[in-house]
């Protein structure tokens, strides 16, 4: 899916009235877009109509030659600690248009996917607009449903003599035969470029 960014609008959204209808708070919903920079920035459109970057200043806290040495800690860990030193809201001034959106639970059976689109003018929020809703069946009876068929898959007689016969050198054998058939193909090549160059 790739890297993205998330956006909370807390302005009225055009969904359709079965969404309106779950127990999903919207105003604090978190949608994804990747219309800005795909860094896991978070943005905010608030009730005036104003695109703000949410901007949490970091500082750092490294560990020590020693810590590093004492504590066998892997390449990855980086930092001990992480403080959180100042927020602030950046203004964007956005003009143009962003899609956002986001793909949620809708009940025991279905999922749903809904696309949107906001549309500012120098700064300001001129209109949202739903591009795409649609219900497809869960992530679960999705899963369940590979699962059954990769169950049925491994019972199939072709792939139950697979198993058997890998104990008795099955796989050990088709390998080595398809080596051989490679170096008579490499062979036939060879006395091929022969041919041409000193016989034809």
């Amino acid at each position: 899916m790739g890297m993205f960014d998330e956006i909370i609008v807390k302005q009225e959204l055009p969904l359709p009235m079965e969404l309106q209808t779950l127990n999903i708070d919207w105003k604090n919903h978190r949608f994804q877009t990747k219309d800005f920079d795909n860094c896991l920035l978070e943005y905010i459109l608030t009730e005036e109509g104003r695109l703000v970057e949410h901007i949490i200043e970091r500082e750092y806290v490294y560990y020590t030659d020693e810590e590093r040495k004492s504590k066998k800690l892997k390449p990855w860990d980086l930092w001990k600690d992480v403080i959180e030193k100042n927020v602030r809201y950046k203004d964007v001034n956005y003009h143009g248009a962003f899609t956002f959106y986001t793909y949620e639970d809708f009940d025991e059976n279905n999922d749903f996917w809904v696309d949107l689109k906001a549309y500012f003018s120098y700064g300001k929020l001129d209109k949202i607009e739903l591009v795409d809703y649609k219900k497809e069946a869960s992530r679960k009876i999705s899963n369940k449903q590979i699962a059954e068929e990769r169950k049925q898959a491994e019972r199939h007689p072709w792939n139950v003599f697979k198993r058997v016969a890998s104990y008795f050198g099955w796989r050990w054998f088709w390998k080595n035969a398809s080596g051989l058939c490679r170096q008579a193909s490499d062979m036939c090549s060879s006395a091929q470029m022969f041919i041409f160059k000193y016989l034809l």
